[in-house]
């Protein structure tokens, strides 16, 4: 029987048709799976994927209708459900609750200051701490003796502003319209990446304006604790130049009063680790102690290390070993809300997307934080 053209041509048509439903079926499928995908990403941290996972769905896409077109809606309407800070047209508009963790998380993993120090919030430009320099006398009595008169304590007051830390990604309009291009995870990222290292420089060495005051930028005296000034850090002197030695380090950790041991920790950078971890002790033993999990942490004298680049490498001079518990001795001052301006305008044919952060820092209890300094040459 013969084929006809027009037969051939019907079934042409009706497999082109089919196909192509199934290509449309199969691309809204992978659509589908890149979005769940990309939020599983996004979500991946302590807590990811529980309660607050669908809040976390409604950022991202709050953010990905702002970066594509400027529409702000949802952004203020997530603004106004979680009541955490209002929305200024001109200054940008708060960031989505899951952007703030994933940057939150990016600067923790930058720092180890950030990690161990505590972490105030405020409202407003400045945070500020009293502080009992002399202490108010005490002592013991019977329950019916007189009671004698006690003395006046001595207060100081530490102010630490936040500085206004901003970071100015961009991308052209072609990469916004781009379905394929996850704009608000790159945005997302470079956001992260800038303020995390930014931020982590500053903690080590920042001179308090308009930006934290970092731990080495402080006066740092050999005094003992009850002989300098309020503020001042004390450091012990390596034995040698540019070395460093097992009594060094056990004279290090003995200079921070035993109070303050708990929950100290010991932090340098990687090229300093290295040198800590092959010294030995009278017995040939090595003082270092590896960590059996990645969800340890190496430890020295039975108390962990903390690993942060900003720490400066072992030179004369230099002080390339922290012992401290900066949960007391440092802390770290957020204003809440990270704000977002997108900025068709200024840079044309790219989109800046102008994002800020307001942070200080300063030390609030000199005591609490030792420092090793390598002896001059």
């Amino acid at each position: 029987m013969p084929v006809e053209m027009q037969d051939i041509k019907n079934v042409a048509e009706e497999l082109g048709t089919k196909f192509e439903q199934f290509k449309s079926a199969h691309e809204e499928r992978y659509d589908l799976i890149e979005k769940e995908v990309m939020s599983m990403i996004h979500l991946k941290r302590p807590g990811g994927g529980g309660p607050g996972a669908g809040n976390a769905i409604k950022g991202k896409s709050a953010l990905r209708t702002y970066i594509k077109g400027g529409d702000a809606s949802e952004l203020i309407e997530l603004q106004g459900k979680s009541m955490s800070t209002g929305s200024d047209p001109d200054g940008g508009y708060a960031v989505p609750e899951y952007l703030d963790q994933a940057v939150e998380i990016l600067e923790s993993e930058a720092s180890a200051i950030v990690r161990l120090a505590r972490t105030v919030n405020t409202t407003g430009p400045s945070y500020k701490k009293v502080i009992n320099l002399r202490g108010t006398s005490s002592g013991w009595v019977g329950e019916t003796d007189a009671r004698p008169e006690t003395g006046t304590p001595k207060l100081s007051i530490i102010e630490i502003s936040v500085g206004e830390l901003y970071a100015n990604p961009k991308l052209t309009q072609g990469m916004i319209d781009d379905a394929m291009f996850d704009a608000e995870g790159f945005i997302s990222t470079e956001i992260g990446e800038e303020f995390s290292d930014q931020l982590a420089a500053a903690l080590f060495s920042g001179d308090g304006v308009n930006k934290p005051t970092g731990i080495l930028t402080k006066t740092i005296t050999a005094e003992a604790d009850n002989d300098r000034a309020f503020g001042t850090l004390q450091y012990v002197e390596s034995a040698g130049a540019a070395a460093i030695t097992f009594d060094d380090l056990k004279n290090l950790k003995s200079s921070l009063r035993a109070k303050y041991r708990t929950g100290a920790a010991w932090i340098m950078n990687d090229n300093t680790a290295l040198v800590l971890s092959k010294i030995k002790d009278a017995n040939g033993d090595y003082i270092w102690r590896d960590a059996v999990t990645d969800a340890d942490a190496d430890t020295l004298f039975g108390y962990r290390v903390e690993i942060d680049e900003n720490a400066p490498d072992i030179s004369a001079g230099a002080y390339p070993v922290l012992f401290a518990n900066l949960a007391r001795g440092y802390y770290i001052v957020r204003r809440k809300g990270r704000l977002l301006l997108r900025d068709p305008y200024t840079s044309k044919p790219y989109v800046n997307f102008y994002t800020t952060e307001r942070v200080g820092g300063d030390v609030v209890n000199s005591q609490a934080i030792k420092l090793l300094k390598i002896k001059a040459a």
